[in-house]
């Protein structure tokens, strides 16, 4: 049988430090952050996945984080 766990992201987004709490039953992966962030702070949630075949320097995801002003995400197990 599979554990609750509790999460605590650390992250700032336009320079300013927030936080969000986060039950989860596996370790969330950090493109699962950035999309749970992304909704939190977007009002109009615009996500294109990348082709398996497009070789970016950045992710989709990554890049769409750093327009929206996310940055320094720190994911930690609490208890």
């Amino acid at each position: 049988m599979h554990e609750l766990k509790h999460y605590q992201v650390d992250y700032r987004i336009n320079g300013h430090p927030d936080s969000l709490s986060l039950d989860e039953f596996a370790d969330p992966t950090l493109d699962q952050v950035r999309l749970r962030l992304l909704h939190k702070h977007t009002g109009e949630l615009r996500m294109v996945e990348d082709a398996p075949w497009e070789q970016n320097l950045r992710s989709s995801l990554e890049r769409r984080a750093d327009e929206a002003g996310l940055s320094d995400i720190h994911i930690r197990l609490l208890g």
